[in-house]
C-alpha cells in the first residue's frame, strides 16, 4: 500500500504541477494553488523520504520527481517574493462566486499603481456550478480603468459587485455570443 500512495502522490503532483502551470485551470481563490502546492509538496516529499520501495531505481526515480516538482513551487513562490512589486498581490481584492445568467464566476483585481497605466489588472474566471473547488479563466485586461478597492465615485456610492457583474456580462457572456452568431 506504501508503494502505490508514494506512486499515486507523485503522479497526482506531477499533473497537478502541470495543470496549474500550463492551463488556464486552477483551484477556486488565488491564494488556494500557492498553498495547496507547498502543502502537496511537503506532504510528497515526507511520503517519498520516509518509505523505500523495493526497487531501487523507483525509490530514486520518486525522490527526483518529487525534489524537482518541490523546486519548481519554492522557486516559483521564491522568484514572486524578489519581484519589487510582489506586495501589490498582497492588494488583491476579490469577488468570488458571481452567478450571472446561471453560471459562476470569480472576478479578481489586483492594483498595480502609475507603472501599468491603468489602476491594476482585472481577470474573470469560470466555476462550474456542480464542482466549484476548480475555476478556469475566461477574461484577462491588464490595464483595467475601474478601481475596484474605491466604494465611492464623484462622492456617489458604488457597488463593485454589479460592476463585477456588468463586466461578466459584457466582457464574458455577449463576447462568447457574439462569437457564436
Amino acid at each position: 500500500m506504501k508503494i502505490k500512495t508514494q506512486i499515486i502522490t507523485t503522479t497526482f503532483f506531477l499533473s497537478y504541477l502541470l495543470t496549474v502551470l500550463f492551463t488556464d485551470f486552477s483551484l477556486t481563490g488565488f491564494w488556494t494553488d500557492v498553498i495547496f502546492s507547498i502543502l502537496l509538496s511537503v506532504f510528497a516529499l515526507i511520503l517519498v523520504f520516509k518509505n523505500k520501495t523495493y526497487s531501487r531505481w523507483l525509490t530514486w526515480t520518486l525522490r527526483g520527481s518529487n525534489i524537482i516538482c518541490s523546486l519548481i513551487v519554492f522557486g516559483l513562490i521564491l522568484l514572486n517574493l524578489i519581484n519589487p512589486f510582489a506586495l501589490d498581490t498582497l492588494k488583491l481584492r476579490s469577488f468570488y462566486f458571481q452567478q450571472v445568467d446561471g453560471r459562476v464566476f470569480n472576478a479578481y483585481f489586483k492594483p498595480v499603481g502609475a507603472y501599468s497605466g491603468g489602476y491594476g489588472n482585472f481577470w474573470i474566471s469560470e466555476t462550474p456550478k456542480y464542482l466549484p473547488i476548480i475555476e478556469w479563466r475566461v477574461y484577462w485586461d491588464r490595464t483595467v480603468h475601474h478601481d475596484f478597492r474605491a466604494d465611492t465615485f464623484d462622492g456617489e456610492p458604488i457597488d463593485n459587485y454589479e460592476v463585477v457583474k456588468s463586466h461578466i456580462k459584457d466582457e464574458v457572456i455577449d463576447k462568447n455570443n457574439s462569437l457564436n452568431d
